[in-house]
């Protein structure tokens, strides 16, 4: 069984969330998972107090008191999320905000509904909230500082009820639709914004909150997007007030009953926007489907049926690579997904046309008829490495265009390492095809160009927009990071076949990190994710190892912030050198969940006093995982004269030198044990020990010490946005939209 490591996908009141997956377009194609547009937020008691007044309004300056405990602004960011019905506030930020000390706190219930469950949050009464890019001009902290934004730079909305999540919930804050329906919406990927806060990278394009109508700040390419059809306009988004209150004197303001919300012409809630698209695979083309464009949404999604139709069947054929969604009330294991060969969205000024595109098959409710399966929807992954101007602005009686999506061409330039000498320096402009040194717009494709083994030596801070690492059969190809020294990703580092990322105490800091057929190793750290958006480390077909014999490095501690997936073809290799951690051997770190399978190869080393020779019972704790590991490794191949076995905990796992023979670690030398022998292939010395203990029976035959424990699987983890009333997280992946239910 694969267990897949988590990532979020998540809307409201239509949405899901995409868990981590088991696999990735090609590195310089179309990746499954995209970028996350956050806004820096604030929030203020600005609200109408006219009974009857329930519409949000559109404000042009920061205005009312700041919500928070010390009375001062306070700041966070929140996803936009075009694919969210309602906005959405996290536990923690509700806190920050003081939306309860501030008399804001309402008492009536929201039921998130999606395909695994659901979770109840709760309604809050209206205030204002603002917003703004997190880019200069308007951050005016320095990176790893308390966020700071300039407030005379933040677009508002006054009246807006919005939901604070339960603490469990994974979610981040959400800026929904009814914030961003009344302003042209500019992402610049262009702009790319890589700062610490939390303790956490955040990765985001730069936002611009524009006038309605302001059009595509010069992008010539429109695509028309509609609501629901030609005849359901965007209508200003209202809460529901409590008429039971308002009977009893409340104000309307008092405690709603639902959220702020859009409507469409038919008065019925609206959670998303749409485009037409066109999608060709093995012939088969489907022409004029309305796709949800979900900003909230890092993967594109597709119908089971029309899956079946482009020749793709969810239940019969084997996927192309898999997706865990993250719902509202657990996990959907093993979404499947398949590459279609091309997508296709018609655009005034040029057809946007991909080739090789993934999809994930899900059906989810349609937003604006959510009794209906939506056709399909169109995430970031789709749109990476452009700019995009959202303006929901509608055609009016003296012209204008209709409510409009802007692409730009990319942004993105790829550059490849042109050096062809055994060693050169990352920096060295004469070491790349282009002129200059690397930038947070190139996608660095470092490829072996000479036959031999190669690397490229990274001596000093650097960042780039995707990184693409590999060799050819012998002619390995290392990027090598040295002591003290960050390389940092605003999308993901993939390790292909025959690379090798080597961390010398240095740090990899991408969205995050993906190994097929390359190998990461050393001594150092990896930070993955985005901001509250956690990524992870996935492992599907290559080596992790935290020793680097070659480099002189023969014991290491890999730190991992954030997820570490090892899938069933990758393998996690441990050297052993004495029972200290860290100094004598080998250790895997991981601030979030560890999810194992695949092979577990452990090598005995000498560290100068000749070759380590465990003793019966020794334990070493080579993984750890703050939120738990899931899975266990399929094999375990160690050194032969040994039984080796891992004890699986809630949050570590443990190789344990066993008792000579047991191979089945029953607490008994039988018949069956030599039945495992002759699984693993044999092996004179084991077979050696089975035969000279036949028929012992060890003290503490059956202790929980000798179990293997059964740890809940953890999830992996993308966003899709709140978008299609069901509720993905990678680099690369919570699908689950969510549907309201009143009481």
């Amino acid at each position: 069984m694969r267990y897949c490591g988590r990532r979020i996908l998540g809307t409201v009141l239509a949405g899901f969330c995409v868990l981590a997956s088991s696999s990735r377009a090609r590195a310089t194609g179309v990746p499954i998972s995209g970028f996350y547009p956050f806004a820096g937020i604030s929030l203020t008691d600005k609200f109408s107090e006219d009974d009857g007044d329930i519409s949000a309004h559109a404000e042009t300056s920061y205005s009312g008191n700041p919500l928070s405990a010390s009375g001062n602004p306070y700041f966070d960011i929140a996803l936009i999320d075009t694919g969210a019905a309602a906005s959405l506030l996290t536990s923690t930020s509700d806190a920050a905000f003081n939306v309860q000390g501030a008399g804001f706190r309402g008492t009536e219930p929201l039921t998130l509904g999606g395909a695994t469950g659901s979770l109840v949050a709760t309604i809050n009464d209206p205030f204002g909230v603002y917003a703004s890019g997190v880019g200069a001009p308007n951050r005016t902290s320095a990176s790893g500082s308390p966020l700071a934004l300039n407030t005379s730079l933040m677009a508002g909305q006054s009246n807006v009820s919005v939901a604070t999540l339960p603490a469990e919930s994974d979610l981040p804050n959400i800026l929904g639709i009814p914030f961003s329906s009344q302003y042209a919406t500019y992402i610049r990927n262009d702009q790319p914004q890589i700062f610490s806060l939390n303790g956490k990278t955040v990765r985001t394009p730069q936002i611009q909150f524009n006038a309605l109508g302001s059009g595509g700040q010069g992008i010539s390419r429109r695509v028309p997007i509609t609501l629901d059809s030609p005849d359901a306009f965007l209508s200003p988004p209202s809460y529901f007030p409590n008429f039971g209150g308002v009977l009893n004197g409340d104000p309307y303001s008092e405690n709603p009953t639902a959220p702020t919300v859009m409507f469409n012409g038919s008065l019925q809630p609206a959670a998303a926007y749409f485009v037409n698209t066109s999608v060709t695979n093995k012939g088969i083309t489907l022409s004029g489907k309305p796709f949800l464009l979900d900003t909230g949404a890092d993967i594109s999604v597709v119908s089971e049926i029309n899956a079946v139709n482009l020749g793709f069947d969810p239940t019969l054929d084997t996927p192309d690579f898999t997706e865990n969604i993250l719902g509202s009330g657990g996990t959907l294991d093993k979404v499947p997904g398949f590459y279609v060969d091309q997508l296709q969205i018609p655009a005034v000024g040029g057809t946007i046309t991909l080739t090789h595109v993934p999809f994930i098959v899900l059906d989810f409710p349609n937003p604006a008829h959510v009794g209906n399966v939506a056709e399909g929807l169109i995430g970031m992954n789709a749109l990476a490495g452009r700019n995009i101007v959202i303006d929901p602005n509608p055609a009016t009686g003296s012209g204008g265009n209709n409510p409009s999506l802007y692409v730009s061409d990319p942004v993105t330039t790829s550059h490849d390492w042109s050096n062809p000498t055994s060693s050169g320096s990352w920096t060295a402009t004469g070491n790349w095809n282009a002129s200059g040194a690397p930038s947070t717009l190139w996608i660095a494709n470092v490829r072996n160009v000479s036959g031999s083994a190669q690397e490229a030596v990274v001596s000093a801070n650097s960042t780039v927009w995707e990184l693409n690492v590999s060799g050819s059969g012998a002619a390995a190809m290392n990027v090598r990071i040295a002591n003290g020294v960050t390389l940092s990703s605003f999308s993901g580092a993939n390790i292909e076949t025959a690379g090798k990322i080597e961390l010398q105490s240095g740090t990899l800091d991408s969205q995050y990190v993906d190994i097929r057929g390359g190998t990461l190793s050393g001594n150092g750290t990896i930070a993955v994710g985005s901001g509250p958006i956690v990524g992870q480390v996935e492992n599907h077909s290559g080596v992790v190892a935290p020793s680097d014999r070659a480099a002189g490095s023969p014991i290491g501690t890999l730190s991992i912030g954030g997820r570490f997936v090892n899938d069933e073809a990758g393998t996690l290799a441990i050297d052993l050198g004495g029972p200290t951690g860290g100094t004598q051997y080998d250790r895997i770190q991981v601030d979030n969940d560890a999810a194992l399978d695949g092979t577990l190869a452990i090598s005995l080393i000498n560290l100068g006093s000749g070759s380590y020779a465990p003793a019966v019972g020794t334990t070493f704790t080579i993984l750890t995982a703050g939120d738990g590991v899931g899975g266990a490794f399929a094999s375990v191949q160690g050194p032969d004269g040994y039984n080796w076995q891992v004890i699986y905990l809630t949050n570590s796992a443990q190789l344990v030198v066993g008792n000579p023979g047991d191979f089945n670690n029953d607490g008994v030398v039988d018949a069956s044990d030599y039945v495992v022998w002759r699984r693993n292939s044999g092996g004179p010395l084991n077979y050696q020990a089975w035969r000279s203990h036949i028929g012992v029976t060890y003290s503490g035959s059956g202790s929980s010490e000798n179990a293997v424990a059964s740890v809940p699987e953890p999830a992996s983890s993308l966003i899709i946005g709140l978008a299609a009333c069901i509720f993905a997280l990678r680099s690369r992946r919570l699908v689950g939209s969510f549907g309201t239910q009143r009481r």
